[in-house]
């Protein structure tokens, strides 16, 4: 990681390690926005809680799930034009045209070559990858935080804390990751003049 980050550094600028900060951002409110409103939704109103105000874990899980699904459907888009931007660096170092001018020009132009639809490409995967680092999030950090303060002379502390998001950062990155190359992949497709999503070709 740290070889690649130093050659583009080398080869573009240290500023290209920021390339496509800009739909980063638009996608994060989008996701984290839409995610909590629908899990604080899912918790309240359909799950609902158990009589002494308490979150069974299953529930914890499927509104995690589901939230995060929801919330990576509706930011898909921004995220395809994420992954697209972060690409020009590489298409300008094979002497390749640049494809956008900037974000508002991404969209635009995703959006006249492959329609409304084109938007979402790739959103399968991206849904799915969302679904499984939620769940793998929760589970794990309850899960782990639960078997140190039974099994081990720790606290519930910062300590006990930062070991379970240690452990459920890892265990969200193994079950995301399959799902996340998948996705960028199609996100990379080559497209033809009507605007369809070819095999990808390294």
């Amino acid at each position: 990681m740290l070889r690649t980050a130093a050659g583009i550094a080398q080869e573009e600028g240290v500023w290209k390690l920021w390339q496509g900060a800009t739909p980063a951002v638009y996608r994060h409110i989008v996701y984290t926005g839409v995610r909590m409103v629908t899990y604080e939704h899912l918790r309240d109103s359909m799950l609902g809680r158990v009589e002494d105000e308490s979150f069974p874990l299953w529930k914890s899980v499927v509104g995690g799930m589901c939230a995060g699904a929801i919330g990576q459907f509706f930011a898909s888009p921004t995220d395809l034009v994420k992954v697209q931007m972060q690409m020009e660096g590489k298409r300008k170092l094979e002497g390749k045209p640049l494809r956008f001018r900037g974000v508002h020009h991404a969209f635009l132009k995703i959006l006249s070559e492959g329609g409304v639809r084109g938007l979402w490409a790739g959103w399968v995967p991206n849904v799915q990858r969302a679904a499984l680092v939620n769940m793998g999030d929760l589970t794990t950090y309850d899960s782990v935080k639960h078997f140190l303060l039974l099994n081990t002379p720790l606290v519930d502390n910062s300590v006990t804390h930062s070991v379970s998001s240690v452990c459920s950062g890892l265990v969200a990155a193994v079950l995301g990751t399959p799902a996340d190359v998948v996705k960028t992949r199609i996100m990379n497709q080559p497209r033809d003049k009507e605007g369809r999503y070819g095999h990808f070709r390294d």
